[in-house]
């Protein structure tokens, strides 16, 4: 090509580059010309002319949104053929197509009924008033009221039947929590199955802000379709998604401190030589320390009295949990999309006064990425991706490798409460660090010498597409879906070694460690890794033919799971299907179950069928109740199948065990030859559980929707439960026996849901509770056979959760009573100040044969309460949960104030005390029994939060559209047991373990 012919088409390209801009802006112009704007006035209003304040208005696809005022008036800038959405809470999102001729509009909201909205269930979203079985369901509003980083913490006295149990002190980065779905039927694993938007997926470390909804299923013909996995119940987490109706971008910061909700008292060290002393002294022996020393001391250095609390633990940490979420969602008819972005850090509660230098404290740091998006594709076809990544970092101060950061922290708080005050001095008279050949690990050196960080990550995504086949089959479409979730931990440990001086009698000291300041550094990987994946692909099916509305599905699907270690992956393979079938709006029948197996059992034992069926009737459509103008809904329903519970620990029962010893002596000289023996036999018949679930409930509305009330009976009967051989056959066969599927439990209960909504006038209320009352009984366990008199000595008859232990009939305060008695013990001889455990079989001696039932320790009531209010742009939401009927054991330490101040003391007056005499060397009064107990009554309010909304005018001034202010207060208040004051469900947590947190916050949150 000629340079000439070059210049001719860069002169041809730049007068169409021109041309193009030129028709760009008059096209422009002409369509600004065709879209002239003008201001629209309008009302929102309930069906019955009620005004309603604080509605969303908005244009569709447009990110500005204006809020109605007290009377329920707006002023938007719109253009003719604008599509204008108005959402309110609780009602049906309105649409209006505007003319050139809308210049005023009243819009009348229809409210959103719960029956007639959407709800999540086993492989799908149903009508709820489609439904007979019985579920639970909170939405994103009760998520995020409160302040939490665990989103099991927020799931608290929220849903029926759905009891969390806190199982240990506060944990960093990781939940305490159990959960059980209407109490226990199993000696094996209880807890319910998790997923998250349809497959398995660690909810631990989610931000509690991409969370949409939570919904607890429990009847046969949901849990059914998960087969063996379903028989303890399921919790379904669905995540936030993005609305082709409400585009939006939202900033939130949260942001305060945490105080431990309870911390013991501590003796000092006069009180600590007092009591030890006469421990010594109960026990034959003499005094060891001589107490004067402790009063009026002068030389802390050689008799000191280190108050380890006071120095090493703050009462108000501060704990910027700087919780900072970015989330923005929207689209159109094509795409839609929401992302979160968050970032989370909190503080642990050690400290160390400041003229010792600066020390290790334990924090968290999360952080939080999402991204859910839909496409449709065309023709028929859509895409759904869902990708979330999380980084977690916790770190504590360096304990060992053999600890890790949570066990590291409870460790040292543990040491900072049990270590007496006289054990040594915190720091020498020369600065070097106290302690002694039993104290070597003081614990400023400890805070000072390093830490370990334990860094997670998890990724998780899901990919679906969904084919229309409408084509084919009006009504009928096709799904696929892949899934996985990576998850790993590791560690890095940097630290010093350091030592400790005691001080002798001659003013010398004795070193006990290294003092090294070379630092060393260490790491590796942690034992929780494992990855899952989900596979899946299945049809659905949905059409009305006049008065008939049927719907169904079949889904096939796959779970592996690979965990750390020398395991196989366990493997899950089966089908799933669902069929319901709808008369007139009014007469509903499910049919539904699930095939599975599992890669757990022997061939021919692996899969198993699980039916339920299920039938409602909304009796308010029937014509002698639906012209009621006080029952707006009223539907019974009931359901009846079979469920199956899978033990992972107990895989591979049917495979005969085999052992590696040291070797066998052979030949001359005598050598060693590996070898094995037969370890415990294989059970080929070795199953899963089963589950007889029956649940009859209804559901009703009434005042125009305003009260609604749900009521559930429901019954268990669980078996195939393992149980050991060695109950029943004799040791004579000398090998191991299998665990065999043999033993049978059943529970029974009600659940009740309460909730009334009201505006008036400007005040909207909301107000409800919930409460499921369990109890469980086993039936038959297989157990040794015991002789007529001690027959108390079986589990049947009682609660799955019943310990066992001695019943006390008051101390002995002589000898006299001791030898009228005429009884021993087996943990050391009696005397003045003991126990006094009734002889139950009568042979003359407690010991272990002497044990019964004295409690059961999980709540047979729990309960939860809720309250909100709304006026003029203020908000407030509390909270509260509570159990009752249970039975909560707690034994104080000997060397404790409550022992100091309560214990018996002989000679002295001796009926008011309410703790036995302390020892060094019997066990006697240690033991499990109804001395310790009380009976548990737990009341805790959870959260109040009160927030306030500025005015739209006021905002719209600032170019946002929504600025909402608010403080938060988590864990305020709880009652406790009378013995010491602690935890009824934590009972060691600021004991001997780390403490629960009470957390106060400061929040803004702004939409943009």
């Amino acid at each position: 090509m000629s340079q000439n012919e070059i210049k001719i088409m860069v002169k041809r390209s730049l007068l169409l580059l021109v041309f193009f801009f030129c028709s760009t802006s008059v096209f422009s112009q002409k369509s600004q010309e065709q879209t002239v704007g003008y201001e629209l006035r309008g009302v929102v209003t309930d069906s019955n002319g009620m005004p309603l304040s604080g509605a969303d208005i908005k244009i569709q696809d447009k990110p500005d949104v204006v809020n109605t005022d007290v009377d329920g008036l707006f002023t938007l800038e719109v253009s003719p053929s604008d599509v204008l959405v108005c959402s309110y809470k609780d009602y049906k999102t309105e649409k209006v197509l505007l003319t050139e001729k809308t210049k005023a509009l009243t819009i009348v909201m229809q409210p959103l009924f719960e029956e007639d909205s959407g709800v999540d269930v086993a492989y799908g979203n149903y009508r709820k008033r489609t439904l007979p079985g019985a579920l639970s369901y909170i939405d994103a509003d009760v998520i995020e009221k409160n302040a939490v980083s665990i989103v099991e913490q927020a799931l608290n006295g929220t849903l029926s039947g759905l009891h969390s149990v806190k199982s240990g002190g506060q944990k960093m980065g990781n939940s305490n929590y159990k959960f059980y779905i209407r109490g226990i039927a199993t000696t094996g694993n209880a807890s319910p199955l998790i997923l998250v938007d349809g497959v398995d997926a660690n909810i631990n470390l989610l931000d509690p802000k991409e969370i949409e909804s939570v919904t607890v299923l429990k009847d046969a013909t949901e849990l059914s379709m998960y087969g063996m996995r379903g028989a303890n119940g399921v919790i379904l987490v669905k995540t936030k998604r993005g609305d082709k109706l409400n585009s939006y971008m939202n900033v939130e910061i949260r942001t305060g401190f945490q105080q431990a909700n309870f911390i013991a008292d501590k003796l000092n060290a006069y009180q600590y030589a007092t009591l030890y002393n006469e421990a010594s002294v109960n026990d034959g022996g003499s005094p060891v320390f001589d107490t004067s020393n402790y009063l009026n001391n002068s030389d802390t250095f050689r008799y000191p009295n280190t108050n380890f609390p006071e120095l090493f633990l703050n009462d108000n940490t501060q704990y910027m949990y700087q919780n900072l979420n970015f989330s923005t969602g929207g689209g159109n008819d094509v795409a839609q999309y929401y992302v979160l972005v968050g970032y989370m850090k909190q503080d642990g509660l050690f400290t160390a006064p400041l003229n010792y230098g600066d020390v290790n404290n334990s924090n968290d740091e999360r952080y939080n990425f999402r991204t859910n998006i839909d496409i449709d594709l065309g023709k028929g076809y859509k895409l759904n991706l869902n990708i979330a990544a999380i980084n977690d970092a916790k770190r504590s101060p360096w304990l060992g490798s053999d600890f890790n950061v949570n066990n590291s922290n409870s460790n040292l708080f543990n040491r900072i409460m049990t270590t007496p005050a006289n054990a040594y001095p915190l720091v020498n008279r020369d600065g070097s660090l106290g302690g002694s050949s039993e104290y070597q690990n003081n614990m400023l050196g400890i805070l000072q010498s390093g830490n370990r960080v334990e860094t997670t990550r998890q990724l998780t995504a899901k990919t679906k597409f969904t084919k229309d086949l409408s084509s084919l089959l009006e009504g009928l479409s096709a799904n696929m879906v892949y899934s996985f979730e990576n998850y790993n931990s590791y560690y890095q440990g940097r630290y010093t070694g350091f030592a400790v001086y005691q001080l002798n009698q001659d003013d010398t000291y004795t070193m006990y460690g290294v003092d090294d300041t070379k630092v060393t550094n260490t790491g590796g990987q942690m034992g929780d890794y494992y990855k899952d994946v989900t596979i899946m692909g299945g049809l659905d099916y949905e059409r009305t033919f006049e008065n008939h509305q049927v719907r169904g599905s079949l889904t096939a699907n796959q779970y592996t799971s690979r965990i750390s270690g020398d395991n196989p992956d366990y493997k899950w393979l089966g089908t799933s299907g669902r069929f319901l079938y709808g008369f007139q709006n009014r007469y509903f029948l499910q049919v539904s179950g699930a095939y599975q197996g599992s890669n757990s059992f022997a061939h021919g034992q692996r899969y198993g069928f699980f039916p339920a069926v299920g039938a409602s009737w909304v009796i308010s459509e029937e014509a002698f109740l639906n012209a009621s103008r006080t029952v707006n809904y009223l539907k019974l329903r009931g359901s009846y199948g079979l469920v199956g519970n899978h033990l992972d620990a107990t895989r591979y029962l049917h495979r005969q065990a085999y052992i590696k010893n040291n070797g066998y002596g052979f030949g001359n000289p005598n050598g060693s030859v590996p070898g094995t023996y037969a370890g415990t036999l294989g059970n080929e018949g070795a199953t899963w559980e089963k589950s007889l679930k029956t649940n009859v409930g209804f559901d009703l509305s009434m005042f125009t929707n305003a009260l609604t009330l749900s009521a559930d009976y429901f019954h268990e009967n669980r078996k195939d439960i393992l149980v050991p051989q060695a109950n029943v056959v004799p040791d004579l066969i000398g090998v191991g026996l299998p665990l065999y599927n043999a033993g049978n439990i059943t529970n029974k209960g009600i659940e009740l849901q309460l909730n009334y909504t009201k505006n008036i006038g400007e005040l909207l209320v909301n107000v409800g509770g919930n409460t499921t009352i369990a109890n469980n009984k086993i039936i038959d366990l297989k157990e040794v056979p015991y002789s007529a008199q001690e027959d108390y000595r079986y589990r049947k008859g009682n609660s799955v959760d019943s310990y066992f232990g001695y019943v006390a009939n008051g101390i002995y305060t002589n000898q006299a009573e001791i030898d009228a008695d005429a009884v021993g013990s087996s943990f050391g001889s009696l005397a003045p100040g003991d126990i006094k455990y009734l002889d139950l079989n009568g042979d003359g001696i407690i010991n272990d044969a002497d044990k019964k039932a004295i409690g059961n320790t999980l709540p047979e009531v729990i309960y939860g309460l809720h309250l909100g209010l709304e006026f003029k742009g203020f908000d407030l939401y509390a909270a509260a949960e509570g159990t009752s009927k249970f039975i909560s054991h707690i034994i104080p330490n000997q060397f404790s104030t409550y022992a100091y101040d309560n214990r018996f003391k002989s000679g002295e007056n001796t009926s008011t005390f309410a703790y036995p005499r302390v020892s060094l060397e019997s066990l006697h009064n240690q033991q499990t029994s109804t001395f310790w107990q009380e009976n548990g009554n737990l009341f805790r309010l959870s959260t109040i939060e009160l927030g306030y909304t500025l005015p739209t005018q006021t905002v719209r001034n600032l170019s946002i559209s929504k600025l909402r202010l608010f403080l938060n207060v988590d864990n305020i208040f709880s009652t406790n047991n009378s013995i010491e004051g602690r935890d009824f469900e934590a009972v060691n947590a600021g004991y001997s373990d780390y403490p629960m947190l009470k957390t106060y916050l400061v929040g803004l949150s702004v939409n943009l």
